[in-house]
């Protein structure tokens, strides 16, 4: 008996790469990996997306895991749920192969169809669902698996933070992005929220590990510009002339550095993080709020 139990493990971890493999079962489908490798690393992610396994690898994958569903009148749905380190990452990822184009969708934190593919983000997760099945069937075996997979993930489906304090007012929608690293092209400069206005500019949120990081980071990207700047008197805004990207105006509000590029003028640089600061004062006030009382 306990061979037989051992011989079934070792069939599972041979058949699906990892036993913990999430995917849930489907009434009316039979599930299956798929041919050759169905469980990828940070070490062979390359095997199977050669040509994006580097960006996927800058916003902290974690593992990929491989299903696919076949019911009984030949239609087929192949599942691949990339794990990353953090909400943020895989927000990262998504928000860079999103197309603010595409059809959007209520799953997840939020998806968006295709022809023959089903995207969306959840939780840590970026999974990606496709069928060879066209039209309308494909379309809702793909919405059938896609939700039942959200449910076996049990991930908290909300953006991360950030996103949510960018004033909505002229905001482009569904153009919002996470640099993990390098952002506006240099190394100092990681982890930015980033969305894009109609007005041409674009506002940046940094969050930082404290004040004293914040102060770090806005005295690293001045001094990578050749720019000088006071961060214990940097006042309301600090000018930064970058060589590379024109004037771009800074703001550090608590843990977090704020700024904007592409804004005509000084004054409207002002007003335009004015408005993100009182977002951000805002909403965290009401994070960290009491909850009221039964």
């Amino acid at each position: 008996m306990h061979t037989l139990l051992l011989s079934m493990m070792l069939l599972v971890s041979a058949g699906t790469g990892d036993p913990q493999a999430p995917f849930p079962e489907v009434p009316g489908w039979k599930f299956a990996p798929p041919p050759g490798s169905s469980y990828y690393t940070p070490d062979n992610l390359w095997d199977i997306i050669d040509g994006a396994a580097e960006v996927f690898l800058a916003n902290g994958f974690v593992d990929l895991h491989i299903g696919e569903y076949s019911d009984g009148a030949g239609t087929d749905v192949r599942v691949e749920l990339y794990r990353h380190s953090s909400r943020a990452m895989a927000f990262g990822i998504y928000s860079q192969e999103r197309n603010p184009g595409y059809h959007f969708i209520d799953i997840g934190t939020q998806g968006y169809t295709e022809e023959k593919v089903l995207n969306f983000l959840c939780g840590v997760y970026y999974v990606k669902i496709s069928s060879h099945t066209p039209g309308a069937r494909g379309l809702a075996a793909m919405d059938l698996i896609g939700r039942a997979v959200e449910t076996e993930l049990r991930q908290e489906n909300r953006w991360p933070r950030p996103v949510t304090f960018f004033p909505v007012g002229g905001k482009r929608l569904n153009e919002e992005t996470y640099i993990a690293d390098n952002f506006l092209g240099y190394k100092a400069l990681a982890g930015a929220y980033v969305a894009r206005y109609n007005s041409g500019y674009r506002m940046f949120i940094i969050p930082c590990a404290s004040q004293l990081a914040v102060r770090s980071l806005a005295a690293s990207y001045a001094q990578a510009t050749g720019s000088r700047i006071d961060t214990a008197k940097i006042g309301p805004l600090a000018e930064i002339r970058d060589p590379h990207n024109g004037v771009v105006y800074l703001r550090m509000l608590n843990r977090f550095l704020i700024g904007i590029l592409g804004c005509p003028d000084r004054e409207s640089a002002v007003g335009e993080l004015s408005l993100l600061e009182e977002r951000i004062t805002i909403l965290s006030e009401r994070e960290s709020a009491p909850p009221p009382k039964p």
